[in-house]
């Protein structure tokens, strides 16, 4: 990545972790640091098509066991499976739960997949900066290290990056990203007061969904 790239990508992150008042001074030899990258990772166990739903195999029953909620609270919105989206944007799965008559106070989360865009493609540097495209470790190593609340989680595809400010889990695979939301809602005081770990909730739906063991 070219020294200019590097900065801008800086500057850009720095500027979205400020708004989640997640930022912490960069750690320069954390930047080139790759050992996060699983070795040990050979195959996908789903593989990346965009016209497949993000949550094809996941069971409804997988949020109601982690919330301790009924089935007929949960709603799925499917990009694929709906004449609402056009078909050719990346697959994306939106989850609502009920937790009352107010639709404000319903637990809100997502699971999306975003294919790694090739450095010859339009749009292909910008990609490569933000860590979506063909050489996206370094990328990945700089969002870690300008986030005080990331960590990196061990054995899970390429690579993993929980956010905790975000409350964002990123699983790296061959030719794919998958991003997954758990479902939240910070107004909901109830929610709140349950002090829920989220990070074992979107390793719990990724790995409902399939993509992990």
């Amino acid at each position: 990545m070219k020294l200019i790239q590097r900065l801008g990508l800086i500057a850009i992150l720095g500027l979205l972790t400020s708004c989640f008042g997640d930022k912490k001074m960069t750690d320069v030899e954390e930047i080139g640091d790759t050992s996060f990258v699983n070795k040990n990772f050979n195959s996908n166990r789903i593989n990346y098509n965009k016209d497949n739903s993000a949550c094809e195999q996941m069971s409804l029953s997988t949020l109601a066991n982690l919330y301790e909620v009924t089935l007929n609270t949960i709603h799925v919105v499917d990009n694929k499976n709906s004449d609402r989206f056009r078909k050719d944007i990346e697959p994306q799965c939106s989850f609502y739960i009920e937790t009352s008559e107010n639709h404000y106070e319903w637990l809100r989360g997502s699971m999306s997949l975003y294919r790694e865009i090739g450095k010859d493609e339009m749009m292909g540097e910008i990609a490569e900066a933000a860590g979506g495209g063909e050489n996206w470790k370094e990328a990945w190593a700089l969002q870690k290290s300008i986030s005080k609340s990331s960590e990196w989680v061990d054995n899970i595809g390429l690579a993993a990056l929980w956010n905790d400010s975000k409350t964002e889990l990123k699983i790296k695979f061959i030719g794919y990203t998958l991003t997954v939301y758990p479902p939240k809602n910070s107004a909901n005081k109830m929610e709140v007061a349950k002090n829920r770990d989220y990070k074992s909730i979107a390793l719990a739906m990724a790995k409902g969904a399939g993509y992990i063991n």
